[in-house]
């Protein structure tokens, strides 16, 4: 049996056994080592199992993953977010929505400090959805608002999908951050305006309920927000300031969050718990980072991405083709698999074919990201929906999904703008 062969065995395998249940990291696990195994020997197999286990947790480029974990958890236990969300409904009040729109802006700040979108989503449906509920809000305008404005913890930097993107594709991290904020900003506005105009049609949205206290005025509401934005300025600007490594960037940021957290009163039970969830979330995607490194093996050793742009060539596919083949077939599987690994599985597999298309490899990063965070919101399995519908158990799934439609409505408008003009994604990475 051919190597290449193999290799499509391997594949069909890991995706089977994805689609089974198995977690992410330990199906790349097995089918590289079975896949090696088969290729090559049992004894090399084991071998590579060893060196990509030893160098891949040893590595010092991913030391930014639990760093940045660790802020955005000691951020969230610390009550920033009820701050941001009474914050935002100060920008908000008077609008049409303005609730729902408040949720929106506070996600997108939390997101600064927070890189990932289900925990964005959870927290602030914790802290925004009973206010909307009280006012009299329409459940699916809240819940649909809450579920899409989760998405942005995935884009907004520092953003932890962007980051292992730029890892495993020997990208710039700064680069790979900086094209996300634009896109970022793009999605805001626009969940925003589909607030506004949907609160008008579901007649659910009270805008002249004074939602927030006015005493402090500006200064208040800079208060309210200002936790969030040091962070984010101290992290983005020491980076781009020539300051701090990415790495160095993430300790600063982390050190600063937990000073905040203990300013605020973070007890040593409320410490063990953060840092047991960071722990936790590391070692997934640390094991996800490891089995992608084993099942790096099969694909260079069996040459199938090499195989795909020959049989791109052969069939002569256009690259705007093969890119909306490569989209589609992440929004299916985005349905059904979280962003991160999303994102670890298939990179390694369709990078080289972008690539031999001519595409930025930048610029394909954040369409990928973009793609993904599609798919986290899309019905009937979209995982920032249960995210919402974990915090609002007296609502029907059906509810959230059908909240949630207008939204997936306006990321296919975003998605294609960004297609259409790439400059939107690439014009602050040029800039540098």
């Amino acid at each position: 049996m051919s190597f290449l062969v193999i290799g499509y065995i391997a594949v069909a395998g890991l995706f089977a056994a994805v689609l089974l249940g198995c977690p992410v990291g330990l199906a790349m696990l097995l089918a590289g080592f079975f896949g090696f195994a088969g290729m090559i020997g049992l004894n090399p197999a084991l071998s590579v199992l060893q060196t990509a286990t030893f160098e891949t947790a040893s590595n010092y480029s991913f030391t930014l993953v639990p760093l940045f974990l660790l802020m955005g958890n000691l951020i969230s236990a610390s009550g920033v977010a009820r701050d941001l969300f009474e914050g935002a409904q100060r920008l908000t009040r008077g609008w049409s929505g303005g609730l729902a729109a408040a949720g929106v802006t506070a996600s997108a700040v939390f997101s600064t400090v927070s890189g990932s979108s289900l925990a964005t989503a959870s927290t602030m449906t914790r802290v925004a959805l009973p206010e909307m509920q009280k006012h009299g809000y329409d459940p699916r305008l809240s819940t649909g608002s809450l579920a899409a404005g989760g998405t942005l913890g995935i884009l907004i930097p520092p953003s932890i999908a962007l980051l292992l993107y730029a890892l495993i594709t020997e990208q710039s991290v700064g680069d790979m951050f900086l094209a996300g904020i634009l896109p970022g900003i793009l999605a805001y506005a626009l969940y925003v305006l589909t607030i506004i105009f949907m609160a008008r049609i579901w007649k659910g949205a009270p805008d002249t309920v004074a939602y927030a206290e006015t005493t402090g005025g500006a200064l208040r509401t800079l208060q309210l927000f200002a936790p969030a934005l040091v962070l984010f300025g101290l992290v983005m600007g020491g980076l781009y300031g020539g300051f701090f490594t990415p790495t160095e960037a993430g300790g600063a940021g982390a050190a600063l969050a937990l000073i905040f957290a203990l300013f605020r009163g973070l007890r040593w039970k409320q410490l063990i718990e953060v840092a047991r969830e960071t722990i936790a979330a590391t070692g997934a995607i640390f094991l996800i980072l490891i089995g992608a490194e084993v099942f790096g093996f099969v694909l260079s050793t069996s040459q199938i991405s090499f195989a795909m742009v020959d049989f791109v060539t052969v069939n002569q596919f256009t690259p705007w083709q093969v890119m909306g083949l490569i989209l589609l077939f992440y929004v299916i599987m985005g349905c059904f698999m979280e962003s991160l690994a999303m994102i670890l599985l298939t990179v390694p597999i369709f990078f080289p074919v972008i690539m031999a298309n001519g595409f930025d490899p930048v610029w394909f990063g954040v369409i990928a990201v973009v793609t993904v965070e599609l798919g986290l919101i899309t019905p009937p399995m979209g995982m920032n929906l249960f995210m919402v519908k974990g915090q609002a158990r007296d609502l029907s799934m059906g509810t959230i999904m059908t909240g949630v439609l207008p939204f997936v409505a306006i990321d296919l408008v975003r998605l294609a703008i960004l297609l259409a003009v790439p400059a939107i994604t690439l014009f602050l990475p040029g800039r540098m």
